[in-house]
């Protein structure tokens, strides 16, 4: 009795935690859901660090790209390793559009110009993301599985290696 009651248990844990297809529908609403947590999350640090105003859930704002605002503060053209941001953009992938940084320069910008005894090399992150792929069987439903990608988010200028090794600091 036992061994079929500890069986019982492990086939619901294994059917309730079994990866489900979704239709277009689905995959919508899963995607807003997690779209707006991503973004509600967000704020709500932003907000409590700025101590700015109390984060309500129902008054999350929907997510956009904001390009305009990122560009506002200009940090990638005033940096010694300035950079440009792309959008990264991918159909299997919620959200779909990324903004990427791209380094414009080997080397770094030191009295207006390029010097390349120093390097300019990406400032990663990780972030979450929802990938999506069709399902065996049902080319119009969907497996929505939580993942996370590396992207470049920024610029820094550094010292080579060489340099480190030369000096036995690294």
């Amino acid at each position: 009795m036992l061994v079929v009651c500890i069986c019982g248990c492990l086939s619901f844990a294994w059917l309730s935690s079994a990866k489900r297809c979704f239709n277009q529908r689905g995959v919508d609403r899963r995607a807003s859901r997690f779209i707006m947590s991503i973004h509600c999350f967000r704020t709500a640090v932003s907000d409590s660090i700025h101590l700015q105003r109390h984060w309500d859930r129902q008054s999350c704002p929907s997510f956009k790209l904001h390009t305009a605002s990122l560009s506002s503060v200009q940090y990638n053209n005033r940096s010694l390793s300035p950079w440009r941001y792309r959008i990264d953009e991918r159909e299997d992938r919620i959200p779909a559009k990324i903004l990427v940084a791209e380094c414009l320069y080997e080397g770094c910008i030191v009295n207006k110009h390029e010097d390349k005894t120093y390097n300019s090399v990406p400032v990663l992150a990780t972030i979450t993301v929802l990938q999506k792929t069709v399902c065996p069987g049902n080319p119009r439903h969907y497996l929505v599985t939580v993942d996370s990608v590396t992207i470049p988010v920024a610029c820094t200028c550094v010292v080579p290696r060489q340099m480190i090794s030369s000096l036995g600091l690294g």
